[in-house]
């Protein structure tokens, strides 16, 4: 009779032993199946976070690193350097554009119903986007909707003798009384420097005649008006969507060239103003005026999936100091989240397959010690112990294949229950106490540019989470269950190799 039909029959002619076993290896399994469970819905939900995501990827410049350079001296990401990255296989479509900040005491800028922070005296400031493409990235992926005049053309993004343009909100537009084809002024100020190194604080005082050297001034005309559309992403989700929206409703976009005529003209005028004090410019001569302006690119990849490979291709080619930004911040509330049940998720299974290596050792032991009566006349009969073994292991392994099924079943309904109760209450939390603080954290780099991070409600991350069974996690399953059953026969087999038979049987 061979290994295979006695393992069959010893099985089926102890039942109460063969239970014991199957249910010791069902309950252990399960705990195991649910911590590998939890490890893939892991993975399930950061793919398909990442599917999610609008594949938007932007660079910025470490300002805690560099905080002890000064500005004239830092390195700066040019036009150049956007165009080699743009051209990694990963980039489906790319832009630059210039930030800035110019001013007005006649305009006024649109904050909704929040606060002006405001100050008598003193001129509102509006946030300036430049851009170096018709279809710039808010229009391109429909962040903005032209509700009223025309896009840019392409000659209007080249420098030439073309009048400034500039596309701007229909909110900042109904509160300045402007229309398509409007004309208005902004314009920035180069300040009288002081001898002490010091600078006026924000007030009327910094303002004042006597403090101005030049005012750089540039006109621009209306040619369209955008507004923001409204979804799921970015209303009725609480304050800090609001906030977002005003903020965008803000930004006014112009042709990158304008930009850079107000910068090389305030140069000029930063220059001369040295010749109006009596005394030396402390940094003249330190630092090389860069030959190209510092740009902010955008970059859209073809694929979510491309985020990491994107990284690792085009690091080498940034700045010193400058690191690349994306929109995964949405999902860190969740991604912490996760981290804390990946942990506990790790700790139950090590734990669980200590257990069950030991305490498998040992019940199968004393299993085989009370058959040693059976073994010891196998071996008088001339029976191998390699034979022998073979059929202690089916035995084992036979039990323990129905075992794991059955654990496979019950602890992946569990763990989906049980996963997804944890997680969401911590996401729940987690909402809680940001709506306390409504300012925690710093914009992004994105967030300047018009781009926010979106806000994800507890409910929309918890769409994400998924407890599935593919055939690559049940084939995980079966080999870490059948392969720890393996080893838990290690003890019981040395104990079978140190029998004889004469003493067995005597």
């Amino acid at each position: 009779m061979n290994s295979t039909k006695r393992a069959t029959i010893s099985i089926l002619r102890r039942p109460v032993k063969t239970l014991i076993l199957l249910l010791l290896v069902f309950i252990l399994g399960t705990i195991v199946t649910g911590a590998i469970s939890v490890e893939g819905a892991i993975n399930n939900t950061d793919a398909n976070l990442r599917q999610q995501m609008r594949p938007i990827v932007s660079v910025d410049l470490n300002w805690r690193e560099t905080a002890d350079i000064p500005f004239l001296a830092l390195p700066i990401l040019t036009p150049t350097d956007v165009h080699t990255i743009g051209e990694l296989s990963y980039v489906a479509f790319y832009e630059y554009m210039i930030l800035s900040s110019l001013y007005s005491f006649e305009l006024k800028n649109y904050t909704g119903d929040q606060m002006r922070s405001w100050t008598p005296g003193t001129p509102d400031f509006f946030d300036l986007r430049g851009i170096s493409q018709v279809d710039f990235i808010q229009m391109e992926q429909e962040m903005i909707e032209l509700v009223e005049g025309r896009e840019f053309e392409e000659n209007e993004l080249i420098p030439g003798e073309y009048q400034s343009v500039a596309i701007i909100s229909e909110a900042f537009a109904n509160e300045n009384n402007l229309l398509v084809g409007s004309i208005f002024e902004l314009y920035s100020f180069v300040f009288f420097p002081q001898e002490d190194e010091e600078f006026l604080v924000w007030s009327a005082e910094l303002f004042a005649d006597e403090n101005i050297y030049a005012r750089v001034a540039v006109e621009f005309e209306v040619i369209g008006l955008y507004d923001i559309p409204i979804d799921s992403e970015r209303d009725d989700m609480g304050y800090r969507r609001n906030r977002d929206r005003v903020a965008d409703s803000g930004l006014i976009y112009v042709p990158n060239w304008a930009i850079e005529d107000v910068f090389r003209r305030e140069s000029i005028a930063a220059e001369a103003v040295w010749d109006a004090v009596d005394f030396e410019n402390p940094w003249d001569g330190d630092f090389e005026i860069p030959s190209e302006t510092r740009v902010t690119p955008v970059f859209v990849l073809g694929d979510p999936a491309y985020l990491d490979d994107f990284k690792t291709a085009a690091e080498p080619l940034l700045p010193e100091f400058h690191f690349f930004d994306d929109l995964s911040s949405a999902f860190d509330e969740i991604a912490s989240s996760m981290v804390n049940l990946q942990n506990i998720a790790d700790w139950i299974l090590y734990s669980s397959i200590g257990a069950t290596l030991l305490i498998l050792s040992l019940v199968i032991t004393l299993f085989l010690r009370d058959r040693r009566h059976e073994i010891g006349i196998y071996l008088a009969l001339g029976e191998k112990k390699g034979n022998i073994i073979t059929q202690v292991l089916l035995e084992i392994v036979i039990t323990s294949f129905v075992g794991i099924t059955l654990a496979i079943i019950v602890g992946h309904f569990i763990t989906d229950i049980m996963s997804q109760n944890m997680l969401r209450v911590e996401l729940v939390a987690q909402e809680a106490e940001r709506d306390e603080f409504v300012f925690e954290g710093e914009w992004t780099i994105l967030d300047r540019i018009g781009i926010p991070t979106p806000r994800m409600t507890p409910d929309e991350m918890m769409t994400a989470f998924e407890v599935s069974l593919g055939i690559k996690t049940i084939g995980l399953f079966y080999a870490v269950g059948l392969g720890t059953v393996a080893l838990s026969t290690l003890t019981p087999v040395l104990y079978i190799v140190r029998l004889k038979p004469k003493k067995v049987l005597l």
